[in-house]
């Protein structure tokens, strides 16, 4: 898969995205009763870092729904397997990362993608979560050292429950956050870790959540 295919800009593809962003707007508003708060603080375009906690796969289509920039969205790499996926993916802009070891590659593309002045998407957690497994779900701190190494804020949206059909949803997004880094070795990994895990609490907070962690990185969940 060549890195040019990785997040195609041309004109197909925004036409693509204007039909995807319109079929998604009216699913999700045909079958869902949502709410958002905070949309002033979306900027028009990047560098930034949207962190989000991941409620399911409509997380993605009811925040497109709702702001007028394009995100391009840190995906698991298994999701780009098949073909037509793939193919739909990419043509939204869609960054596959593997999971279990260090992506160069994707590295380089989330990079270009904030110095290009994008708005990369990312869930921390790196899966859907359930509400009672929340405190169970260390997020990564990949956001956090990009935004580092981009000098680019973050901008936390909580969503407030799982889209269930018919049911009401609030997504709340939050000023954006600019990391002020401590002297010493800003890569440190504990200190990562531990931004990473303030970030999240001031995602959840968004929607009410007292974010608590009951287990440590590298610890087995309950």
């Amino acid at each position: 898969m060549g890195r040019e295919n990785r997040t195609p800009t041309g004109k197909a593809n925004v036409l693509f995205r204007r039909v995807a962003r319109a079929v998604a707007w009216i699913y999700i508003r045909l079958f869902y009763r949502l709410s958002f708060t905070g949309l002033e603080n979306v900027p028009d375009s990047g560098p930034a870092i949207l962190v989000a906690n991941h409620t399911g796969g409509r997380d993605i289509l009811a925040i497109h729904t709702a702001i007028k920039p394009w995100i391009h969205w840190v995906a698991k790499r298994e999701l780009f397997k098949r073909k037509l996926f793939r193919v739909v993916l990419l043509k939204l802009g869609g960054i596959p990362v593997d999971r279990k070891k260090a992506d160069l590659t994707a590295a380089r593309e989330i990079v270009s993608a904030l110095r290009n002045n994008q708005i990369v998407g990312v869930f921390p957690q790196g899966t859907r979560v359930r509400p009672d497994r929340i405190p169970y779900v260390v997020p990564r701190s990949g956001a956090i050292r990009f935004a580092i190494k981009t000098n680019s804020p973050i901008l936390p949206v909580g969503i407030s429950a799982p889209f269930r059909l018919g049911g009401r949803v609030h997504i709340a997004f939050g000023k954006p956050i600019n990391l002020e880094m401590p002297a010493g070795n800003p890569y440190d990994a504990d200190l990562l870790d531990e931004l990473a895990v303030d970030v999240m609490r001031k995602v959840y907070a968004l929607v009410g959540y007292d974010y608590r962690l009951a287990v440590r990185k590298g610890e087995a969940p309950l």
